[in-house]
């Protein structure tokens, strides 16, 4: 079993994901996690002129740290 981390691309949220998610864990048992990256999708509410690709970096490590996922395979679109 892996650990996948899914990240969206720009004027994307993590709900793109959600036609391969199901796939990953109901057919292979994969963990899978898919958030969506500050100022896009459903967190657009929080765009600034400060949000750069170190928030988007920290929005990763963070959900890293507090899930302490470790050995994760990292994808994006």
């Amino acid at each position: 079993m892996a650990t996948f981390v899914l990240v969206h691309g720009s004027c994307h949220g993590g709900w793109c994901w959600k036609k391969v998610t199901p796939l990953l864990r109901k057919y292979y048992g994969h963990d899978v996690y898919f958030p969506t990256l500050t100022g896009l999708g459903e967190r657009s509410h929080l765009v600034s002129k400060d949000i750069d690709l170190y928030t988007h970096v920290c929005d990763i490590t963070q959900l890293l740290e507090y899930e302490d996922l470790t050995e994760v395979i990292l994808s994006w679109s």
